[in-house]
């Protein structure tokens, strides 16, 4: 397990130390194959029967091997796209050699980061690596600020807001250590897998109080509205790899917070009340994103929006909770893990060669690029959860679930923003994909390197994976699920 922390920490090191920007895009690819190859036994294990080290710090379970597995994923994916992406901002002018060097080291210290959020047992570690998150993304953010202006005011933005956020999930677990001592009579507790054990005797005001906070805070970093803030900014104004990287995984990172504390309140508190304060804060999500969606003239914020949009739902699918709302939320989290990054790999291509984020400079994708027009209209119907997409599968999972259990007012409002937008989605990307109106940015011409043609496979990789999983959940995924669900002690 210690190995699957090292290896992003000696990547990083090795991509500080190299020169040549190919080089160090090659030697950023090997170490994200190399995480890949050697996580998969653990995480298979994990799936199977928990694992601990170092006196029970470090803990793997079903839930941590299935959100580690999804950061390994992208993170692979990321590092591919990476070396074309830096390539045209280095011929564009936009970045120069320091800021790829330092891109390629960041980028393994933010893995490293969210790996930790996946393996910490202990609460306060868990804490530290998600703040430890927002400072490398934030970083990472900001790189290349002098040629874009707006990127340093988006990061202070990020920063500043996550870590107030935060600050609120750290009261969180003062008050659930303090609710641990009334129980033991002695020394408090901070390990999840100890919690766990007492979580019935816990004091249910306190419980209910802590999980406010912690809700708030985590929420905060999660992108749920009304906390939702430093999101558009921050995704919009971030590279695009690193876009990719906040959307589809660093939020789901966040919200695992929530996910590992609902299995220490509700044996106290009960579901109920979780499920509420979850069902309000997913409904609130989805609603004032979908109005926001509506009136964007850049697709970057568009997306981004899209990504509280999504969390919301996730938030929704737990609130519902049972095994089938829990089950949707779980099937939720990997289809926009596929579906987002492909969307901003494609919006970066598609910016490299326009050289605007502007929806009305952008048109006629389709026909000029078909391949990455057709990658980009198949991640849009995803989003927009259109049949027969990934996405649609897991949204009816939980629509299916709120009215199974007669949430006819959550089910209500959940159909009708999810009208409104499929309208968005579809309505901005239609205008890109399909317009015809002659840009008025120059196109830059944009040379394909075989760096170019591993982003491709890449994207049409997961384009394949979006449309499989609209059709059918595999076995081995299926069986992951339950077992989180399991992990959460959900019946």
């Amino acid at each position: 397990m210690t190995g699957i922390l090292l290896i992003p920490l000696i990547t990083a090191v090795i991509c500080y130390i190299i020169r040549g920007v190919r080089a160090t895009g090659y030697a950023n690819m090997a170490g994200a194959c190399m995480l890949a190859v050697f996580s998969v036994p653990a995480i298979i294990s994990s799936v199977s029967s928990p694992l601990e080290m170092m006196n029970g710090m470090l803990y793997m379970d079903a839930l941590s091997g299935y959100i580690m597995s999804l950061v390994i994923f992208l993170s692979l994916a990321s590092a591919i796209y990476s070396v074309g992406y830096l390539e045209h901002e280095l011929k564009a002018g936009l970045m120069d050699l320091k800021g790829i060097k330092r891109y390629y080291t960041l980028f393994h210290l933010f893995i490293f980061t969210m790996l930790l959020v996946t393996m910490a047992n202990n609460l306060a570690v868990m804490w530290i690596a998600i703040e430890a998150t927002t400072i490398v993304s934030a970083l990472l953010i900001a790189l290349g600020f002098s040629k874009r202006p707006m990127a340093i005011e988006a990061a202070w933005k990020y920063i500043i807001l996550c870590t107030v956020g935060i600050t609120f999930a750290l009261l969180g677990i003062f008050i659930t250590y303090y609710a641990s001592i009334s129980v033991t009579g002695g020394e408090g507790i901070l390990n999840w897998t100890a919690l766990k054990g007492i979580a019935g005797r816990l004091n249910p005001s306190t419980m209910k109080l802590a999980f406010i906070f912690i809700l708030v805070g985590y929420g905060t970093k999660a992108g749920l509205a009304p906390v939702h803030n430093w999101l558009p900014d921050a995704h919009s104004e971030a590279p695009s790899p690193i876009s990719a990287l906040l959307s589809g995984i660093l939020l789901n990172t966040a919200f695992y917070g929530v996910l590992r504390f609902i299995s220490i309140t509700e044996p106290s508190t009960g579901d109920i009340f979780t499920g509420n304060l979850l069902i309000i804060f997913g409904l609130v999500s989805i609603g004032i994103s979908s109005v926001f969606m509506l009136v964007q003239d850049n697709y970057k914020r568009l997306l981004a929006y899209s990504s509280i949009e999504h969390m919301g739902i996730i938030s929704l699918g737990a609130g519902i909770g049972g095994l089938a709302g829990f089950y949707g939320a779980f099937l939720h989290i990997l289809n926009h893990a596929l579906s987002k990054p492909l969307m901003f790999f494609t919006s970066g291509r598609i910016q490299a060669h326009y050289g605007s984020t502007k929806i009305e400079n952008v048109c006629g994708v389709l026909s000029s690029m078909p391949l990455l027009g057709t990658l980009t209209f198949i991640g849009a119907l995803s989003l927009a959860g259109a049949p027969p997409f990934n996405i649609f599968l897991s949204e009816f999972t939980i629509l299916k679930a709120g009215i199974d259990k007669g949430l006819w007012t959550a089910v209500g409002l959940f159909l009708f923003f999810a009208v409104i937008v499929f309208y968005g989605v579809l309505s901005g990307f239609g205008k890109i994909l399909l317009g015809n109106k002659k840009p008025e940015f120059r196109i830059q011409n944009n040379s394909d390197s075989r760096a170019d043609i591993f982003s491709n496979m890449i994207m049409i990789g997961m384009a394949s994976m979006i449309i499989l999983l609209g059709v059918t959940i595999p076995d081995f995924i299926d069986n992951t699920i339950i077992k989180c669900i399991g992990a959460l002690g959900v019946k």
